[in-house]
């Protein structure tokens, strides 16, 4: 979904678990606000009601619930979160950057489950979701991806395993390669080096990407 022109911009950062997402967001967010723009800070799952119940799911706290389902409720929170959250911040001027949007679903649903999730179902079911001005896919290697996420010392989620990353990444390249009309523009950015050379390859590619004076 597309609203109309408003003065704020939508960044999603995307990438498997272990990629550097958070971090680079952090990094991406606060040099935003250095130069003089509000900057609102989020993720998905989101910290609404549904984002909460996802949380759950994913640290395997509710049993084994369907990909389908998990699907769903994915496509749910992100419309719930344009609509109370994204929205307004856009329309009053300010920069969201968001860990993680439509191309997770287009990445990790589709792997998910037996035979995985119909890529056109799930555009169909994200129809009302916000279409972001630019998508950052951080790529690392899964055994790059791994060793960050053991390093968190936190359990480890549904998508955390050697495997399903392999096929979590596969499934990211495929889509930068030919990105659905949904997703708006997507880059790829080599996430392995330090993080200050991953924050600067961001920032490059975000003022290609995007025609902002203020941010010359």
């Amino acid at each position: 979904m597309n609203l109309p022109s408003m003065p704020g911009r939508f960044i999603a950062i995307e990438g498997t678990d272990g990629a550097g997402t958070s971090t680079q967001g952090d990094l991406l967010a606060q040099w935003l606000v250095e130069r003089g723009l509000e900057v609102l800070r989020l993720a998905q799952p989101s910290h609404l009601e549904g984002g909460q119940l996802i949380r759950r799911i994913l640290r395997h706290e509710l049993g084994v619930i369907d990909a389908a389902t998990v699907a769903l409720l994915f496509a749910a929170d992100r419309v719930d979160l344009c609509e109370r959250v994204i929205a307004p911040a856009l329309a009053r001027g300010a920069w969201v950057v968001c860990d993680r949007h439509l191309g997770s679903s287009l990445a990790f649903q589709v792997v998910d489950g037996a035979g995985g999730i119909d890529p056109d179902w799930l555009l169909a079911v994200n129809s009302k979701a916000l279409t972001a001005d630019l998508t950052l896919w951080i790529d690392v290697p899964v055994p790059v991806a791994l060793q960050r996420i053991a390093a968190r010392g936190k359990p480890i989620e549904r998508f955390e395993v050697a495997a399903t990353l392999e096929r979590v990444r596969a499934r990211y390249a495929e889509v930068a390669r030919q990105p659905p009309a949904q997703l708006g523009a997507i880059a790829t950015i080599d996430g392995q080096p330090a993080r200050d050379v991953v924050a600067y390859a961001i920032r490059t590619q975000l003022l290609d990407a995007l025609a902002v004076p203020e941010l010359r």
